[in-house]
């Protein structure tokens, strides 16, 4: 019997179909990988003055920390980014707890001390902020409304969350990213030097969204923005290049207002609460809309 690839057309078809195959399934398999991946931060016991509490968002039992405050002002929900976790936002609850605002600090799916293996960038998340909005109603911390702080996919979870909810008093949106899509295509060039057009990156796309459970579509901030009726401050972080300020305008500028934009200067990506009048420019925000 003659061996399958004992002519060098046979070989060339072989080699063919093999790098195919590869190109076509294994790369978007590979880099699907980087889209649903997450990253652990370790996690450390409620500092005093926190509560730790447990909710449930579609199964997964997520970690919280609640500062209670005076009660004075609405409750205030901080959402991280991606890779992030609750810690690093202990000192932003203190500051927003001695103005009198209850706050929660969440840990998404995936992250810190949460449940989860996989992350959508804001699509499945926005079930976890609706939980930790939940949380709060439960123990009478939001009967004055809530105000929602988010960071990069934080901020993008926040605003998909704030979307048609009566509660939600205002939205401060850090490094929000405008679209799924849009983003993956920005990160792809600005981290790995690969165009818009090549087709592993719409396939990479499908593979997360198989693989994660979510429709890439719906995770569009400036959808979100639209159709959101509470105050919106938008963060651009100076230094970003990531999230710059054409992405995160196009987030402001679709939202109907009232609205306002700040430019934290010379930030990196999330860290504009570090930034010279990042507390000036929140506060001024909140006191405009009587929060």
């Amino acid at each position: 019997m003659r061996p399958l690839f004992a002519t060098p057309r046979r070989r060339w078809l072989a080699r063919v179909v093999l790098y195919g195959g590869f190109l076509s399934v294994g790369l978007p398999v590979a880099f699907s990988q980087v889209l649903v991946a997450t990253v652990r931060q370790p996690v450390s016991p409620a500092p005093p003055g926190f509560e730790e509490v447990a909710l449930a968002s579609e199964g997964l039992r997520l970690r919280a920390w609640i500062l209670r405050g005076s009660g004075e002002r609405a409750g205030v929900l901080v959402v991280h980014g991606l890779g992030d976790s609750l810690e690093s936002y202990v000192e932003a609850a203190r500051v927003l707890g001695r103005r009198g605002h209850p706050v929660l600090l969440l840990d998404l799916r995936g992250h810190g001390g949460s449940e989860g293996t996989r992350t959508t960038l804001g699509g499945r998340e926005r079930e976890d902020v609706r939980a930790g909005l939940a949380a709060l109603a439960a123990r009478g911390l939001s009967e004055r409304g809530t105000i929602l702080m988010g960071t990069s996919m934080g901020a993008v979870s926040v605003l998909r969350a704030a979307t048609g909810d009566g509660s939600v008093r205002a939205v401060v949106a850090e490094a929000p990213f405008d679209t799924y899509r849009d983003s993956v295509a920005h990160h792809a060039k600005l981290l790995y030097g690969l165009p818009r057009w090549l087709p592993i990156i719409p396939l990479s796309i499908a593979v997360a969204e198989w693989r994660a459970g979510f429709r890439a579509d719906d995770v569009d901030a400036v959808d979100a923005a639209r159709r959101l009726r509470a105050p919106l401050l938008a963060i651009v972080d100076g230094a970003d290049p990531r999230m710059p300020e054409a992405v995160v305008r196009r987030v402001y500028d679709a939202h109907p207002g009232p609205k306002r934009l700040w430019t934290a200067p010379g930030a990196p990506h999330a860290g504009a609460s570090l930034a010279p009048g990042y507390w000036r420019e929140v506060t001024a925000f909140l006191e405009d809309n009587g929060l």
